[in-house]
């Protein structure tokens, strides 16, 4: 692990136990939003660090026209905003070897795959949420 980290480039928080690991997988929707994917294994983020391009790749169809991304650095979550300003969570937390990667505002490809070949695909927006500011009564 730690020669992958060194090969990054940059520094990522790991986990500190094999159980915190296995929390990092979650699939759980954070705000009790619907999933645009059902199941995790329907779709995987890669992101390729040489050319500063990531991907979403899925099998099932979307069942809506997306109109950006928002990325949730506390929770780690992807909300998917569609044309008519729905909202829906991608479906799992984001792990944390990918974070660094999806942490900034960029444009990245969702890439529709039949049998791991490319069948459609766009370029959509993901955009940072602002940290939500606090107010105290005191």
């Amino acid at each position: 692990m730690s020669e992958e980290k060194k090969n990054m480039g940059t520094e990522v928080e790991m986990p500190e136990s094999q159980t915190d690991m296995g929390k990092d997988w979650g699939t759980g929707t954070g705000s009790g939003r619907t999933k645009l994917f059902e199941n995790h294994a329907d779709f995987d983020i890669y992101c390729d660090r040489e050319r500063g391009i990531n991907y979403i790749f899925h099998g099932p169809e979307l069942n809506c026209t997306i109109d950006h991304l928002e990325y949730d650095p506390d929770t780690q979550h992807i909300t998917v905003i569609t044309n008519d300003n729905q909202r829906f969570d991608l479906g799992a937390r984001i792990q944390w070897l990918v974070r660094p990667y999806i942490a900034k505002e960029q444009y990245l490809f969702i890439i529709r795959t039949e049998n791991g070949d490319p069948v459609d695909g766009f370029e959509v927006l993901l955009k940072i949420k602002d940290p939500e500011i606090t107010s105290s009564l005191n």
